[in-house]
């Protein structure tokens, strides 16, 4: 029984410190590296995903994490996100956050503005992680082609 012990208090000491701690990369847990133009401004809007057949919402922010939908402006028109997503929905992400409305599917659906709503979309952690300034430098160069175009 001691040595359970000494064992699980060695191995809580050594995963409590930072020097062993494994930080996720940009391409795990902390979610995709979108970046993108759409047909129309909806950096306002809360971003949903829909089913393929576009009957149902398959992925949508919890009212907390819709603040972190808000994008990033990038070079030449391009904004950058980190969430799952294919389309926007009417409803603001400060309203979406702030209101007390639980919402269906049903609710969700009637809200989505447009179902194909990107010109250009590519998923960029493999080549650049979440560093805008590459990113940035892809943009100017024009070689936004080195990361997956997702469109």
């Amino acid at each position: 029984m001691k040595t359970i012990t000494t064992i699980s208090i060695a191995l809580a000491f050594l995963l409590s410190c930072d020097w062993f701690h494994i930080n996720p990369g940009p391409c795990d847990a902390s979610g995709p590296v979108i970046v993108y133009k759409t047909k129309s401004d909806y950096h306002d809007k809360v971003s949903v995903q829909l089913s393929k057949d576009k009957k149902s919402i398959t992925c949508y922010p919890g009212k907390d994490d819709a603040a972190r939908q808000k994008p990033i402006e990038l070079e030449n028109g391009y904004l950058l996100k980190r969430m799952c997503g294919d389309t926007f929905l009417s409803i603001t992400i400060d309203d979406y956050s702030n209101s007390t409305q639980t919402f269906s599917n049903a609710d969700l659906l009637s809200l989505v503005l447009d179902s194909d709503p990107y010109i250009e979309k590519y998923e960029c952690c493999e080549c650049t992680g979440l560093d805008t300034a590459k990113i940035n430098n892809l943009i100017k160069e024009n070689q936004l082609g080195k990361c997956k175009n997702i469109k």
